[in-house]
């Protein structure tokens, strides 16, 4: 097992998946960093409401008058960061880099060659989930740490104020729900192994699962029970940037390690008994 494992990580070395998608989550925080600037300059009257486009409103009207509120005071570094990761712009891009990581190992043949060697599936399936819970981390670790980077000349004292341990507990939970939802994705990709295919059916469960799991909110609502609050994809968009409970910290927690361990077992169980070609 560790000569797969030592294969998988050599395989992560040489990936640029990582860096192209670090780079387009980079304009994405760019992105986001500069409409609220826009959007502050319009506040504060130094621009005319709908330069390059953008309109401001308030109460439903177009914003007439400059006004001293600042929307990067409002939003803070924690709130782009929260739009970073409950916005789906990780999600997607992780969605993209772990399909590719795992079924390009099906499409090369390097998955059969392995079969074929005589390691068990069940320590290849593991070893790929490690480099994928790997990769997942150090994605989103480069992704938080190239958005707070941005904060710097974007928010200068709005970003040296924020409240760091707020920060780093609500980064440290959406990289725990992120490592859930990129084992799915794995196994989604294991499930269907073509890339166009793996790729919808990841973006659909991270779009709209979420959707169905209000649904089902509706539908058992007369006995007081919210699936929603036991699906993943559900507490990663959910989780409050400050003030996070102890409720919240457990279910968390519990739930994540369900999920992850209920995923690992059913993709063992799968890929034991599918054909390899």
């Amino acid at each position: 097992m560790l000569n797969l494992l030592r294969a998988e990580f050599y395989k992560l070395k040489k990936s640029r998946g990582i860096l192209i998608g670090l780079l387009v989550a980079a304009c994405l925080a760019l992105l986001l960093y500069g409409s609220l600037s826009l959007i502050d300059k319009i506040n504060r009257g130094e621009l005319a409401n709908g330069t390059r486009g953008v309109m401001v409103y308030q109460n439903g009207e177009s914003l007439e008058m400059g006004r001293a509120e600042s929307m990067m005071e409002q939003v803070g570094v924690a709130g782009v960061l929260q739009q970073m990761f409950s916005g789906h712009f990780v999600g997607l891009i992780l969605a993209v880099l772990v399909n590719m990581f795992v079924i390009r190992e099906f499409s090369s043949g390097a998955v059969k060659n392995l079969v074929g060697k005589g390691y068990s599936r069940a320590s290849i399936f593991l070893t790929k989930m490690i480099a994928v819970i790997t990769l997942t981390l150090i994605f989103q670790i480069a992704v938080t740490i190239v958005t707070l980077s941005m904060g710097v000349p974007f928010m200068g004292e709005v970003f040296f104020a924020a409240d760091w341990r707020e920060v780093a507990a609500y980064a440290g939970f959406q990289f725990m729900f992120g490592v859930v939802a990129a084992v799915i994705f794995m196994v989604i990709g294991e499930l269907t192994r073509n890339l166009a295919a793996g790729i919808a059916v990841s973006i659909g469960v991270l779009i709209f699962s979420t959707t169905l799991t209000e649904v089902l909110d509706l539908v058992f609502h007369g006995i007081n029970f919210q699936p929603s609050r036991y699906w993943v994809l559900d507490l990663a968009a959910s989780c409050p940037v400050m003030g996070i409970s102890s409720e919240f910290l457990i279910r968390g927690v519990l739930v994540s390690l369900i999920w992850l361990l209920l995923t690992a077992v059913l993709g063992v169980i799968h890929f034991q008994k599918a054909d390899v070609k």
